[in-house]
């Protein structure tokens, strides 16, 4: 049994059962904001780009390559910020534009590492040039018709989850007392 189950099926008074169920809604939405986060996206890549890879079962991130300049590496970054924002996260992006943002970043890397030293080895180039695209279409993409930001919004409604099953409101949240 997890420990959300168990708090729950305590004999608990009704108003103290609301008030887990509540702290645990909150916990829920609070992982889930922070796992997708375009900021954590936007992290993971400046992480990678320094020759570090994260290792899932110690939850930690190992050096395992030199990395890329930090010169190139701040560029890309500072490129990567306006749209991998919260801002993108929480707009309603139609197809036609999500492909626009793609352009845009596949021809800034493409141009970028066009111009990168001469002693980087194109695998390397290639590397970079993908871990940046797929990260970039992967976090736009959630944008999708305001997919993710409608899930966000109905989340923090009283009574919300984080299912995309809808949900009938509890519109008697605030009789907590019998």
């Amino acid at each position: 049994m997890i420990p959300e189950e168990q708090i729950l099926q305590q004999e608990l008074p009704e108003p103290d059962k609301l008030v887990q169920a509540s702290i645990i809604q909150e916990e829920r939405v609070s992982n889930f904001i922070s796992q997708t986060s375009p900021v954590s996206s936007l992290e993971r890549i400046n992480y990678i780009l320094q020759g570090y890879v994260y290792r899932s079962f110690s939850k930690e991130w190992v050096k395992i390559a030199e990395g890329i300049p930090d010169n190139m590496r701040n560029d890309i970054i500072q490129f990567l910020a306006p749209d991998l924002s919260e801002d993108t996260r929480m707009t309603n992006l139609e197809v036609e534009q999500i492909n626009g943002l793609m352009e845009t970043v596949i021809y800034f890397m493409k141009h970028y590492l066009y111009n990168a030293p001469a002693e980087m080895k194109i695998m390397e180039i290639n590397k970079i040039y993908w871990v940046v695209i797929k990260a970039v279409f992967i976090t736009v993409t959630r944008s999708r018709s305001g997919v993710e930001r409608d899930r966000l919004y109905k989340s923090l409604k009283l009574g919300g989850t984080l299912d995309n099953q809808p949900q009938e409101e509890n519109k008697n949240w605030w009789k907590i007392w019998k």
